[in-house]
């Protein structure tokens, strides 16, 4: 428990935009983790490179309480430019409260060159609800809300502060024991102005493919109503990565 406290203030100023799916209270007892890679490589009439690097370390005391971190960085270049620069960092506490209820905080930190975003950092709090356990999958959903600053890369930008209401919908299947599927879609407007908001929705399949090694799909479609000056409102990104569990 010392050594993942220790990790996790290592990597706290870490920064990337990620959808982030509920994890189990209880489904794994102590600590575990799982590193990500995935590497693109295209020559010929498109030349290109685009590497991506993630860990997430959680630990769970199998009774009232779960804490986990999710750590990510990508980079690329085409034809010698760079097109891709981002890192991410998140971690969540989630807490029993009642049954099917538990309570969740979280702090993250994140940028991303290609939209402007220099750093943006939040906070948060919110209840997450069990609405589904059968042998067609659960289905989860969370309420809450989280405060947010955002400094950007251009001077056209002004920075901002935030508070934003925090609501997502979480499906998971698991099937031949080590198999998943998920969904995950979150909606996140400003108190203040429901007309600005982030949307994110996330499939991802997960493989087993020999002992504690996984082939990953994901697809992401995310919408921010109001970006940085000149960036497009709507990203959709699909990616093949490969696990290794411990």
């Amino acid at each position: 428990m010392k050594l993942l406290f220790l990790f996790l203030t290592s990597y706290i100023y870490l920064h990337a935009i990620i959808t982030i799916a509920p994890q189990e209270l209880g489904a794994k007892a102590g600590t575990s983790g799982k590193i990500e890679a995935s590497l693109q490589t295209k020559r010929g009439n498109t030349d290109k490179d685009e590497y991506s690097a993630g860990i997430e370390l959680k630990y769970d005391n199998n009774s009232s309480y779960l804490i986990w971190a999710n750590l990510t960085g990508s980079y690329g270049k085409a034809s010698g430019e760079t097109n891709t620069n981002k890192t991410y960092a998140h971690i969540r506490l989630v807490h029993s409260l009642y049954e099917y209820t538990e309570w969740e905080s979280f702090v993250q930190s994140e940028s991303n060159k290609f939209t402007n975003i220099q750093r943006r950092r939040l906070f948060g709090l919110g209840l997450r609800f069990h609405l589904l356990d059968t042998n067609f999958g659960k289905i989860y959903s969370g309420l809450g809300a989280y405060y947010e600053t955002i400094g950007y890369t251009s001077s056209i930008d002004s920075d901002e502060k935030n508070a934003r209401i925090n609501f997502y919908l979480a499906y998971v299947k698991k099937f031949k024991k080590k198999n998943k599927i998920a969904y995950v879609a979150y909606y996140q407007p400003k108190f203040s102005d429901f007309h600005d908001y982030i949307s994110s929705q996330a499939l991802v399949l997960e493989l087993n493919i020999h002992k504690e090694f996984y082939i990953n799909f994901k697809l992401y479609y995310d919408v921010d109503t109001h970006p940085a000056i000149g960036i497009e409102k709507v990203d959709f990104t699909q990616k093949t990565a490969f696990i290794y569990k411990f």
